[in-house]
């Protein structure tokens, strides 16, 4: 628990400004949506050209994000400001690499065309780019950092690295572990993009497979929370593996279920089955994230906490709804409770192949070819359908599926983080944690109240003098914080139940 608390506070500002890039898209998105402009139309350039501005800036955002992740991570690690000019050295040095030693007969998608690296060199094979790693070579890279700044800092007495300054030796170690991570993601990531492609040939075989379907929402969410989902949802949103339609009347044949959609939408045919690959979104964006957030603000049992956070969650809600991205709350599960994270991807499954089962599509019109800052499924491109009879089926279909998994998020979460998350992270040791705790506070006796915040737990002492601060250190919890009423341990997701356990033993002592 220690560690993931470790790496969730590296990764609490990324989290943060993954909110932020995603907002600024929504409101740009809002503003040129044509489905809002139905109900009031911006006409004024100023007001365009700020949408415009913010649309490209969240994009941008949200497309270095993975470089925004390995910087965050280093700093904090190192709590030292050279570790970032050897990320960037590093992070450069393992693209490159991978441009030069990664097979360049792959599908487009798997290569990046960022930072202008894939034009630098052009030898004899052609133009090649380095590979889209998207999170796993931010990542990798950032630990690789880490290594490289402890090595630079524990230099032996006859290390040829004593030419240079500490600095200098860090890069050139950084130089090192990066060009050999380089190397062996050009050899191995190409066997990925591989199963990624025969699972995406699997998947289009049959589009009205439930199970298929459900295999699709799942693997999408994951490559999207590792930073390389375009490679699964472009071939569906954009080429034949999504389907096709043929208009007879014209002779067009429109590839892909986004196209398809826009095409039906915008000559007012009739089409069962076009949208397919973006309605779990709806329900994902609509209900499951707020139940998410609803259940983790339940879960908290410190009043003052909870009232504190309100808006915080309701402000979060509210992008989920109009942003129709869950990528940020997917990070936060990520980096908190990943267990929780395989309960909800299994429940998008089941959500994906309930949707199909039931005949239920509904697409979306993107602003934009590239799929990583799409946003399909938000509640203006729901609400806005609801004039269309043909889709009353599908609309009320989404509302039913999505009230009940809402209803099972929330109450999953709850259960998560009351009981689960105790039981997962400190099995067999979780009761002898609850009394070293009481212990350390100066006992049972010392304690008003015990309640938990978000990833805290807050007790409340009556003498400070009977707290021990050695018993404290020796309990291994990252950061304990002295606040008005007592002590505030950061302890994670488990502290909704340590809270219930303390409170339990003060009510078997009064």
């Amino acid at each position: 628990m220690k560690r993931l608390m470790n790496l969730y506070d590296s990764c609490k500002t990324p989290i943060r400004v993954a909110y932020f890039g995603f907002a600024l898209i929504a409101v740009g998105f809002l503003i040129q949506n044509e489905n809002v402009n139905l109900f009031y139309t911006f006409r004024n350039n100023v007001v365009l050209f700020i949408a415009e501005l913010l649309l490209k800036i969240g994009e941008f955002t949200i497309m270095n994000l993975p470089l925004i992740f390995m910087l965050n991570i280093v700093c904090k690690k190192a709590n030292n400001a050279s570790p970032v000019v050897m990320a960037l050295v590093g992070y450069f040095t393992y693209e490159v690499t991978t441009m030069l030693f990664s097979p360049q007969n792959l599908n487009s998608l798997a290569y990046s065309g960022s930072y202008g690296i894939n034009s630098v060199f052009n030898l004899t094979s052609g133009t090649r780019a380095p590979l889209e790693t998207g999170m796993i070579g931010s990542l990798l890279v950032a630990y690789a950092t880490r290594t490289a700044f402890i090595f630079s800092r524990h230099r032996g007495n006859y290390s040829l690295t004593n030419l240079f300054s500490r600095d200098t030796s860090g890069i050139v170690y950084n130089f090192v572990f990066c060009f050999i991570l380089g190397i062996l993601v050009s050899y191995t990531y190409p066997y990925l993009y591989l199963y990624i492609q025969k699972a995406v040939s699997f998947i289009s075989e049959d589009l009205q497979d439930p199970m298929r379907m459900g295999m699709y929402t799942v693997i999408d969410r994951v490559l999207s929370i590792l930073g390389i989902g375009n490679v699964i949802r472009y071939p569906f949103w954009y080429t034949a593996a999504g389907g096709s339609y043929s208009n007879a009347m014209t002779g067009q044949s429109i590839l892909g279920d986004v196209n398809i959609w826009t095409y039906i939408k915008d000559t007012n045919l009739s089409y069962l089955g076009a949208g397919r690959f973006i309605t779990p979104y709806y329900v994902i964006n609509m209900f499951m994230i707020p139940g998410f957030y609803l259940g983790t603000l339940l879960s908290m049992t410190d009043k003052y906490d909870r009232r504190s956070l309100i808006m915080t969650f309701l402000t979060a809600i509210g992008l989920s709804l109009i942003a129709g991205n869950p990528l940020p709350a997917e990070l936060l599960m990520l980096f908190t409770s990943p267990s929780l994270l395989l309960i909800y991807l299994a429940l998008t499954a089941v959500v994906s192949a309930s949707l199909i089962r039931f005949d239920a599509f509904l697409g979306f019109t993107s602003h934009t070819m590239n799929t990583a800052v799409a946003m399909p499924g938000s509640f203006a491109d729901y609400i806005i359908n609801v004039r269309n009879i043909n889709l009353i089926h599908s609309l009320q279909m989404i509302a039913i599926i999505g009230a009940i998994a809402f209803v099972l998020c929330l109450l999953l979460t709850v259960f998560y983080y009351r009981f689960m998350a105790f039981d997962f992270f400190y099995t067999g040791s979780g009761n002898e944690l609850v009394n070293d705790i009481i212990d350390s506070v100066g006992g049972i006796g010392n304690i008003r109240s015990a309640g938990s915040g978000l990833f805290k737990l807050n007790i409340s002492i009556a003498d400070p003098e009977k707290i021990s601060i050695e018993r404290i250190q020796d309990l291994g919890i990252r950061r304990v914080a002295e606040t008005r009423n007592g002590l505030s341990f950061e302890i994670g997701t488990s502290a909704s139940e340590i809270s219930r356990r303390i409170q339990r033993a003060l009510k078997k002592r009064s």
